[in-house]
Parts: structure tokens; C-alpha cells; sequence
């Protein structure tokens, strides 16, 4: 086995190593070397174990005794040992020799000396990085020099929100005396940067009064930085709709950023039930997308309590009541007006059925309707119905929703649109569709699975009650089995799975339509699966939990591993030990486990591996475990029974499983015998590439000898090798032929992962070449899998945009396909460098063998083929180019003309185009009769140059507007030859 390099380290290790034995860990600490042990100590979460300590300050190097006091701070013990060291009396500076002293007392971080002595105070520092947050200690010596002293506190607040020049041990002396003067402050001193975490750390109530002190900007400023999610439950407790509005609905940034939103932030204003509080977040926040989801605002105009003990409605204020009735003092969004069809106010069911009868927009289906119809009728309030539909007014555009709310209304009762709805449940495809779409926004945040990882099991647990106890709406399995059978054939598995994964919050969730809607594990498939522990555990062990780059709707594992956590309204059927046990890669979820769980089952596991071998040297395995944890993509127990494998004298390729070696730097020195095992056999190439998808766990030799069997191996990928690169790393070692052959033999689903994961060009070629439009769609996805190795040897990321560019794009060119072709235009050739390709396809210009024209695809030509000045829609990006000056085109042309060189923000715009190509995309668009667009010409003249620029070019084009000719520009363009 090669030695561990510090490119290998994985932080998942010191987690890991955390809960060796002191003896074990010495003697590690020793095996591993210099560079290792550094990495090790330079972890910022996990301490490293005691006997790795005491073996650093008895025998490391300066370096790593310095990295060792900075992160981790020395005990008496190991301070006395490096004062005893002559060898280090050179490389240790002169202050940390003078603080370790005769090695008596054990010594803080340096950190945190470094923090409590740093000036401007406030100004915190982590290596690498400015902060705004004080480490523990530090905070915990702001406490005790304050004590309850509430105006000390107050001063310190003044001095630093004032710039305070000095450093926190002379601030909080000032603050004792009550002296808010300040001499020379610091000017790049935030004050709501380098504030907040002393108002948050004070006692009593003083955290909400201190907050209060700042103005709107540094408050905003502190809102939307790291402190945020814990200011939000100190600025919630404030009763003071201002300080609301300047922290967080004002015009700055706020505690809900656009892009994202804090759950946690939000929640602790929610789960308040204060009225005061609901109202603003109702009506005080002026940004739409900053407002909280439909679901929770609907929530809160019907008084239901977010916190534990409130009484169900909560109070409401005057101006949320009156918005509740009906007519309403201002209209609510659509996506909200969407939800009160069924709501329990019957002023928002009017509300969202007045807005669905006389707006333009579609807020409701018809069934919707008939629902809200039903609902009203329900609640005693079918009154309302003339007023929504008053004589000549807009109704219900549906012939048998009219005729059954004019039936109702004549007769007098609810069973004509009862009747009407059944017909309408009936329509199967319709009736899941629209199922779907409610359900989604039933969510409290948006349906974005990084987003619902923000919410807690019961939270979600309530969500699944809402949508299961949905009387209106029933599921057709079977339609829904049909629909996934059909996605998951047709290779849009993600799509399928984003659009039905809201009915894994279904009780009555059939459990074969949740285990093909629960790869890869989202929350809430987590409450699905967490229920049952068979389940749990068998899906734990056969799902990749974390891939090592996950893709947007991939598993986020500290949500694994939370929610194996009992919480309020929850208790799982597994543990976060059960976890640990069956969830791969561990690297994925160990970080985010608790120690006391992760050390249980490191122990565990090696109490096994002592039964299983007897004499096990510790030491050894926690070298091994070193150099395979980056690389694994096994458990726990798997990797310490691996380490333990290796102990005993084994090579990485006889014990490893192949999957985990192909990905291995070792893999290299075997590459050729790997070729010269698999030859030149498209057969054997294929066996082992289905193997290993599949999920082989022998070593590669095994693998190699499989291979070379005659018999065919026909399974489709593992779930567990969703993202994993060993089948394209292995079959990049063919010859180019080869790897042809073995594409065109193998299954859709297993070219979609070679696909996903390959860094050859050959394969890449291969699978362009097999003319399926679902590999074109993954290949220019771009959604490929990052391993630590890339089988190259070099930089993964250089080697896809390389492959992108050198490659992909020019393979798929060579198709010839009008669709794909338009794709490539849109997304792919929108720079000048890519002008010539654009150039050739819109000239039906073949790119690969054949000689025939390629027709241009008509959704392309409608990008701009009916554009006009005053049609109020923006041209495609991919229009935009100067290269089009002679296109015969008149919007790209016009595209062309419009184009301008503008080389700082002092300097005026410039045309692209020389004089004679000017004139030659003019005469082009007043050939076409496209006078509309020379006249825009003109009047945008100071796009194309300054307003007194070339007026003589400006007055010739304004002469070919009025003549509506082109013969100015024409004999124009003849003088110049």
C-alpha cells in the first residue's frame, strides 16, 4: 500500500480517529508522518485524539506543535514535554515559548488569545478568515467580566457599534467604568457586523433592548449575515413592527434572501402566535418573494398556532380579519388564492372563486370551482355566489361548471355541484395532475428539495397529514406506477420524481411507488422510509445517500442523519447508530453525526474485527483506515473491516472492492493489466462494466476473472453506484473501437450513468454516436458525478470543460440534428467565438459526412423570426453577435448593427462594424422591407455610438426610412468599392 499523501486526507478521518485509544493513537500518530498528522491536527471540528497530542508535543515537529496549541491548546502534560525538547527550541517562536513557561498550566488555543487580543475588538479572526463570531471561550470571558451589569453591557454595545480602537480586555474595562468615550475609532468597523454577538450573549432581556440601539442599516446588515438564525428569536420577542421593518422587510437585504430562504429564521417568528407579529408578517413585508410560502401565509389568516400549547384559531387583528372578509380591502397573490379554495374562511373561498371567475389568469380548475362552490354552500354561506356572478360579469368559462352553479342557484342545493365534481374526479389524468399541483403548495416552503431540508419531521409529519386527510383529492396508483414505469424507460427519472415526490407524504403510499420514488432520499422520503426500521435499513444500505457531488434533489446527509433524531411530533423507528451502520458513503454522514454515536459504532466495529482476526494492531488499522477513507464508499463497519483486511498484510487490490480501487491513484500501476486481461473482447469489456454497475463487491481480480467468463451479465445499475465513476473510469481503458462495441451493447439506464460519470473522449464520442436524444440531454447537462480521482491523473473540472468543448460539442454537431442543433444554438453558442457554427447551422450547413442540407429547426427561427421593435419581448442572447453584418437575416442584421464595443464604464458606445459592414446588414434590412427596425436603428443611435457620433451614417439610414428604399445605402456602399 502506498503512503497516505495529504491530497488523500478526508475530514470524515478525524471524525473517525477522535475515538481511537490514547495508545493506539500514539502509535498512529507515528505510522502516518508529518504531513498526515498536520492535516489531522489542522481539522477544525474534530479534535484529535489525546495520544496523537502527547506524541506531538513528545516528538513532532515545530510545525505541528504550533498546529497542535493554535487549534487545540496544550495540557499540562504536553506543555511540560515540549519545554523539556531542546529540538525545539529553534523552530518555536519566542512567545509561545515564553507562554508555555515551565509547563505547569495547560494553555488556551491560540485562537483564542489571537481573538481576545486582537484589535479593533469585535474584529475576530479564524485562520484563514475574518469572522463575525467569537469562539465559545472568548464569549464565555465577555460574560464573566460583565456579569448582570446591564449598563456595562449597554456600554460595551456603544463603544463597539462606535468603532472602539482597542481590544476586548481594554473594552470591557471601559464598559465596567460606564466610559462610552472613544478616541480614534476604527473607520472599517461594521457596527452590525462586529455587534450582534455581544447583544446576542447578554442576559436577559438585554439582547432584544441592545438590538434596538442600531440604526436600519447596520441592522439589516447584521440580519442577512452568519449571526442571522440566532438574531431572529431575539428580534421576533420585540414587539416593534419597525425594528421588524428595518431588519428584515425593508429595502435592503434581509433575514430571507431571494435565492434562499432560513427556515429556521422564519420559524422563530412563526412559532410565536404573537397577533401583532402575524399581521406583519402578513402585511409588513414589501418584497413578494421575500414573503413567507402560500401555505404558512394561509395558515395565518386562519389563526392556526405554529408553536406548541396555542389554542386553534389564535387572535386575530383588525386588519387580518378584515382582509379574511369578503369583499377584500386589497387582493391576495394567485399562488395564495390557490390554496383558499378549501380554506376554512369563507371570505378567502369567495375571495380565490371571485378571482378565478373574473381575472384572466387560470387561479383555479374547474374542479377547484365546484370545490369552493361546495365549500361555501358548506359553511352556510352560498349567499355569496350572486355576488360573484353577477349578470353580464365574467362566470365560470367551463359549460358544465356554469350549468352546475346556475342549477345550484336555482334549485337551492348543493347536489348539483356535488354531481359535477364526481364527473370531474372521474378524468383521471386531470384529477392526479391537479392533485399534485395542490399538494405542492401545501408546503410550507418552496418545493425545492434544498429547501425542505430546512424543515424539522414533525414539521414535515404535518405537512403529510394535510395532504393524506385531503378529502377532495384521491390517488390512482396505478396511474401513478404507469407514469414512473414510463419516465424511469424513457430516462427522465429526476424529472419523475420532482413531480410525483409529494406523495411520499401520503400515509397510504403504496410501498413499492415509495421505494421508486425515494432514490436519492429526500425528506420526505426520510419520513416515509424512517417509519419502519426494515425499510430504513434496507434502504440505507442499497441508496446512495451522499454522492460525492450531489446534484440538485440529491440526499443532503445531515438530513439523514437528523432525522434519525426523536423530535417534537416524531420518533423514528432507527437510530442515528442504525444510520452510521448501513448509510454509504460514510463520508457522507459522519460528519454530521453526533461523536458519542459515531464513537459507539467505531468501537463496535472494532470489538468485530478483533473477534474476527485476534490479534489486531490498532495502530495499523487507523493507518489504513488513513489512506482508504477518501475513496470508500462503504459504512462504517465496511471501512474498519476493510482496514482491519489490510492490516494483515494484504494488497489495496486483492481486499479493496474493485469499484473502490478503480478509483484509486494506485490504479494506474494496473491499468495495463487490466487491458491486457480484457484484450480487445467488446464482450468482456461489457461483462465487467455490468458487474460493476451492478454493484460487484469482490476485488478486481475477481472482476477480471468474471469478465473473462462466458456468461453474460444483463443487470442494470445498483442504486448505490448512482454516481459512481468506476464503470467509465474501467471502460475508458479500451481502444476506441472497443468501447463503440460495448456502448451499442449496453442498456439505456447504464449509458446514462457512463454518461454521467466518464472523463474519456472515446466514450463520450461512443455514446453521442448511439443517437439517443435522452444521452445528448445528460452528456449537455453537465450533471457529471466529481470523484477524488479522475482516472487521468489531473484536474477533474479542467478535464470536463476540455471534454466539453474539444469533444462533446463537436461530436454532437456532427449529428446533424435540427433539435439538437437548436439547443446548441441556445445554450452552448452564444459568444462571438461560436458566430461561424451559429452562421453554418442557420445555413443548413452539414457538419458531419453527409453532404445534404440540414433543415433549420423552426423553434429556432421563431426565436426571432416574427420580432418587431414594439412587441415588448427580448431577443435570444444567441442573436446577439456582430458576425451576423452580412447574414441575410434582417434581425440579425439589425442584431449586428446594434452590437457595440464598450471597453470601460468612462468610455462611449462603439459599433462592432466597420463603415462598409454597417451599410451592408442597413441594406440588408431595407431589402427585406424591415423599415420598422432601420427606424429603431435611428432612434437607439446612442447604443450603436454617442449622440454626435457618425450623424452623416445616422442621417443616410433615417434617409432610407423616409424613402423606404434602399437605394441610398446601396449607392453608398458602391463608392466604397
Amino acid at each position: 500500500m502506498s503512503e497516505p499523501q495529504v491530497d488523500e486526507f478526508d475530514e470524515t478521518f478525524a471524525a473517525l480517529f477522535q475515538h481511537a485509544t490514547p495508545e493506539a493513537a500514539a502509535k498512529t500518530a507515528e505510522k502516518l508522518g508529518a504531513e498526515a498528522r498536520l492535516c489531522v491536527l489542522r481539522q477544525e471540528w474534530y479534535a484529535p485524539p489525546e495520544g496523537l497530542g502527547d506524541w506531538v508535543a513528545a516528538h513532532g515537529g515545530a510545525a505541528e506543535v504550533q498546529a497542535l496549541y493554535a487549534g487545540w491548546g496544550l495540557s499540562a502534560r504536553q506543555a511540560a514535554s515540549v519545554v523539556g525538547r531542546d529540538d525545539l527550541s529553534a523552530g518555536l517562536g519566542n512567545g509561545l515559548v515564553e507562554a508555555l513557561g515551565d509547563g505547569r498550566t495547560r494553555l488556551a488555543p491560540a485562537a483564542v488569545e489571537q481573538q481576545w487580543r486582537a484589535a479593533p475588538a469585535g474584529r475576530f479572526r479564524l485562520p484563514g478568515a475574518f469572522t463575525d463570531t467569537p469562539l465559545p471561550e472568548v464569549e464565555e470571558r465577555v460574560r464573566a467580566r460583565l456579569g448582570s451589569d446591564e449598563r456595562a453591557w449597554e456600554t460595551a454595545f456603544d463603544l463597539l457599534a462606535a468603532g472602539f480602537p482597542g481590544d476586548l480586555p481594554t473594552l470591557l474595562d471601559a464598559a465596567a467604568r460606564y466610559d462610552s468615550t472613544v478616541t480614534a475609532p476604527h473607520g472599517d468597523v461594521d457596527p452590525g457586523a462586529h455587534v450582534t454577538w455581544l447583544a446576542r450573549i447578554a442576559p436577559g432581556d438585554l439582547p432584544a433592548r441592545l438590538l434596538t440601539r442600531l440604526d436600519a442599516w447596520p441592522l439589516s446588515q447584521a440580519a442577512s449575515g452568519s449571526e442571522r438564525g440566532r438574531l431572529a428569536p431575539l428580534l421576533a420577542g420585540v414587539h416593534d413592527p419597525a425594528l421588524w421593518d428595518r431588519a428584515w422587510g425593508g429595502r435592503g437585504t434581509s433575514f430571507m434572501t431571494e435565492e434562499s430562504r432560513n427556515a429556521d429564521v422564519e420559524r422563530a417568528f412563526l412559532r410565536r402566535d404573537d397577533p401583532r407579529l402575524n399581521e406583519w408578517l402578513l402585511t409588513g413585508i414589501t418584497r413578494p418573494k421575500l414573503r413567507p410560502a402560500p401555505a404558512t401565509r394561509l395558515a395565518l389568516l386562519e389563526g392556526r398556532p405554529f408553536g406548541s400549547g396555542a389554542a386553534y384559531p389564535l387572535p386575530r387583528t383588525e386588519a387580518v380579519r378584515a382582509r379574511i372578509a369578503f369583499p377584500p380591502p386589497a387582493p391576495w397573490d394567485t399562488d395564495l388564492l390557490r390554496l383558499c379554495y378549501d380554506s376554512r374562511e369563507p371570505g378567502l373561498v369567495a375571495q380565490a372563486l371571485s378571482a378565478a371567475w373574473k381575472g384572466d389568469e387560470e387561479v383555479l380548475t374547474p374542479y377547484q370551482q365546484l370545490v369552493a362552490g361546495i365549500r361555501l354552500w358548506g359553511a352556510g354561506q352560498a349567499g355569496l355566489l350572486p355576488a360573484l356572478m353577477p349578470e353580464g360579469a365574467a362566470g365560470p368559462r367551463e359549460e358544465d361548471v356554469r350549468e352546475a352553479f346556475g342549477q345550484a342557484l336555482r334549485l337551492r342545493d348543493v347536489k348539483p355541484l356535488r354531481t359535477a365534481a364526481r364527473a370531474r374526479r372521474e378524468r383521471r389524468d386531470e384529477h392526479l395532475d391537479e392533485a399534485l399541483r395542490t399538494w405542492r403548495l401545501r408546503l410550507p416552503t418552496s418545493p425545492r428539495t434544498s429547501d425542505l431540508y430546512g424543515l424539522t419531521q414533525s414539521e414535515i409529519a404535518a405537512v403529510s397529514r394535510t395532504v393524506t386527510d385531503d378529502r377532495w383529492y384521491d390517488v390512482d396508483w396505478d396511474l401513478v406506477r404507469g407514469r414512473l414505469e414510463a419516465s424511469e424507460a424513457s430516462g427522465h427519472r429526476k424529472v419523475a420524481r420532482e413531480r410525483y415526490g409529494i406523495l411520499l407524504a401520503r400515509a397510504d403510499c403504496p410501498a413499492d411507488v415509495a421505494r421508486a420514488l425515494a432514490t436519492p432520499i429526500t425528506p420526505l422520503s426520510l419520513l416515509r422510509i424512517y417509519a419502519d426500521r426494515d425499510t430504513a435499513v434496507a434502504t440505507l444500505s442499497t441508496c446512495c445517500i451522499a454522492p460525492w457531488s450531489p446534484r440538485d434533489g440529491g440526499a443532503l446527509p445531515q438530513a439523514v442523519v437528523r432525522a434519525a433524531s426523536p423530535q417534537p411530533g416524531w420518533a423514528p423507528a432507527v437510530t442515528v447508530e442504525d444510520v452510521l451502520r448501513h448509510a454509504h458513503p460514510a463520508r457522507g454522514v459522519v460528519r454530521h453525526a453526533d461523536p458519542g454515536a459515531v464513537g459507539r459504532v467505531v468501537t463496535e466495529a472494532l470489538e468485530e474485527a478483533r473477534s474476527a482476526r485476534g490479534d489486531l494492531d490498532e495502530a495499523e488499522l487507523w493507518t489504513r483506515l488513513y489512506g482508504i477513507v477518501p475513496y470508500s464508499a462503504g459504512p462504517v463497519p465496511e471501512l474498519v473491516r476493510l482496514a482491519a483486511a489490510l492490516t494483515a498484510g494484504g494488497e489495496p487490490v486483492d481486499v479493496l472492492p474493485a469499484a473502490e480501487f478503480v478509483v484509486r491513484p494506485e490504479f494506474g500501476d494496473w491499468a495495463e493489466r487490466v487491458r491486457t486481461r480484457l484484450d480487445v473482447f467488446p464482450a468482456r469489456w461489457t461483462r465487467a462494466v455490468r458487474l460493476l454497475a451492478a454493484g460487484f463487491d469482490g476485488p478486481l481480480p475477481e472482476l477480471l476473472d468474471s469478465a473473462q467468463r462466458q456468461e453474460d451479465e444483463t443487470g442494470e445499475p445498483n442504486r448505490a453506484f448512482a454516481d459512481h465513476c468506476a464503470p467509465a473510469l474501467l471502460l475508458g481503458l479500451a481502444p476506441g473501437a472497443v468501447i463503440e462495441t460495448v456502448v451499442a451493447r449496453l442498456s439505456l439506464p447504464l449509458c446514462t450513468l457512463l454518461a454521467r460519470t466518464t472523463f474519456s473522449a472515446d466514450t463520450v464520442r461512443a455514446l453521442v454516436r448511439r443517437g439517443d436524444r435522452r444521452l445528448w440531454d445528460t452528456l449537455l447537462d453537465g450533471t457529471r458525478a466529481t470523484w477524488p480521482f479522475d482516472g487521468a491523473g489531473g484536474d477533474s473540472g479542467l478535464t470536463r470543460r476540455r471534454m466539453q468543448t474539444d469533444v462533446l460539442i463537436p461530436s454532437l454537431l456532427a449529428q446533424d440534428d435540427p433539435r439538437l442543433n437548436a439547443r446548441l444554438v441556445r445554450e452552448h453558442f452564444t459568444r462571438s467565438r461560436y458566430a461561424l457554427r451559429v452562421r453554418a447551422i442557420l445555413s443548413s450547413t452539414p457538419f458531419g459526412p453527409g453532404e445534404a442540407p440540414v433543415p433549420v429547426s423552426s423553434d429556432l427561427l421563431a426565436d426571432f423570426a416574427d420580432w418587431t421593435p414594439d412587441c415588448g419581448r427580448e431577443l435570444p442572447e444567441w442573436t446577439s453577435d456582430e458576425h451576423f453584418w452580412d447574414f441575410p437575416e434582417p434581425v440579425l442584421a439589425l442584431q449586428a448593427l446594434m452590437a457595440v464595443r464598450q471597453t470601460n464604464h468612462q468610455d462611449g458606445p462603439y459599433s462592432r462594424l466597420s463603415l462598409a459592414q454597417s451599410l451592408t446588414a442597413a441594406t440588408t434590412i431595407a431589402e427585406a422591407g424591415r423599415f420598422d427596425l432601420l427606424q429603431y436603428v435611428v432612434d437607439h443611435w446612442h447604443i450603436r455610438y454617442p449622440w454626435r457620433d457618425h450623424l452623416d451614417q445616422r442621417e443616410l439610414v433615417e434617409e432610407a426610412v423616409t424613402l423606404r428604399s434602399a437605394e441610398p445605402l446601396r449607392t453608398r456602399l458602391a463608392r466604397l468599392g
